[in-house]
């Protein structure tokens, strides 16, 4: 009876929950009944119901959807939440990742689009942040507090918002009801805590918040549904605490970029004695795979097995570990300019570095 009511409950609040208004009115109490992990009762499975429709006045308004337009002209789409009257914006890190100060667009739940740029990100905990930069109708933008993501315990109800494929017309974004799993959960292959839900996500939502029931944002979409790494669920998934983003506030807000280091994608070629590269890495089919091994930048500017690199923006290079002492000085996302021998030819390639999580 129990996982009956839990399953009204969630289909019940996942469909139908209309557009909202600019955020207005206060933010109601949750009912005695959210403290259960499961509703015993038609009355409680009723008042969680209410109470997380009467949520959605102000978890739809700041839940927006992030446009990002690839190095190589292809769009993405992910989520964001808005946190601050001046537009502040947390995401996931993979969402915006690329180079700090990029336009996006932000498209609002009514289809509305503004000019946003790229602020900082951490590659390890996929954390980023996003500022809209188009001045605000009325002056201030509607958002949300942002919680303790500290607090939650296993078995807490939570709230889920985001755009499932995409901004999509005259849908506002969906909102989904579900507890924590285990908030201290570290998924294999990864680095760092993440707060592990059973909230429905797919494609899409990642960067989205995630609400406790007084409506403030204790998470952000990180790892969701089909993923081998935590599951084969889509109501297995994994976000981000907030308090990281607390923690990294003033290095996201600057523009910083953590939890990477610069990457180009070679290796060296033991028997030379210059920077002959022994390797270049070879792009991988492989959704898993991490960015950097998809297609390294040096393999995308055309590098190759055998060159030898003589020049590494703008400096001589005359060993391999003199190329890559370079290549630690710079940022990811920059551009440099590496010369390059080809046999009797010196070739002139524009590389992007790379950026590589941290072990």
């Amino acid at each position: 009876m129990r996982i009956r009511l839990f399953a009204i409950l969630c289909a019940a609040i996942a469909v139908g929950v209309a557009s909202a208004d600019p955020v207005t009115k206060a933010l109601p109490e949750p009912p005695a009944a959210a403290t259960k992990t499961l509703p015993v009762s038609v009355d409680e499975l009723k008042a969680i119901q209410k109470h997380v429709h009467d949520l959605t006045d102000k978890l739809i308004p700041v839940t927006v959807c992030l446009q990002v337009t690839s190095g190589r002209g292809d769009q993405a789409s992910g989520s964001g939440v808005i946190v601050s009257e001046d537009g502040l914006i947390m995401t996931a890190g993979h969402v915006i990742e690329g180079k700090v100060g990029r336009q996006i667009a932000v498209v609002m739940p009514d289809g509305k689009r503004y000019k946003a740029k790229v602020l900082g990100f951490d590659k390890k905990i996929d954390s980023g942040m996003a500022k809209i930069t188009d001045p605000a109708p009325g002056g201030k933008w509607p958002y949300a507090e942002i919680g303790s993501s500290g607090d939650l315990k296993t078995g807490q109800w939570v709230v889920a918002t985001g755009h499932p494929g995409g901004y999509k017309r005259n849908r506002p974004p969906v909102v989904r009801v579900g507890r924590v799993g285990n908030p201290r959960f570290e998924p294999p292959r990864e680095g760092g805590e993440f707060i592990q839900i059973d909230c429905t996500l797919v494609g899409g939502d990642s960067g989205g918040p995630l609400f406790d029931l007084h409506g403030r944002v204790v998470g952000i979409h990180s790892r969701i549904g089909n993923d081998p790494r935590i599951g084969s669920s889509i109501a297995q998934n994994m976000d981000v605490p907030s308090d990281r983003y607390k923690e990294a506030w003033d290095k996201l807000l600057a523009g910083d970029v953590m939890g990477g280091s610069p990457y180009l994608g070679v290796r060296m070629d033991e028997k030379a004695d210059d920077c002959r590269l022994g390797g270049v890495t070879e792009p991988r089919n492989d959704e898993l795979a991490p960015d950097h091994l998809r297609m390294a930048p040096a393999y995308r500017a055309g590098l190759r097995t055998g060159d030898v690199i003589v020049r590494f923006a703008g400096r001589e290079v005359g060993s391999y570990e003199e190329m890559v002492k370079l290549l630690k000085e710079q940022k990811p996302y920059d551009e440099v300019v590496i010369e390059a021998k080809r046999g009797d030819e010196v070739k002139e390639f524009k590389v992007t570095i790379g950026l590589r999580a941290d072990e």
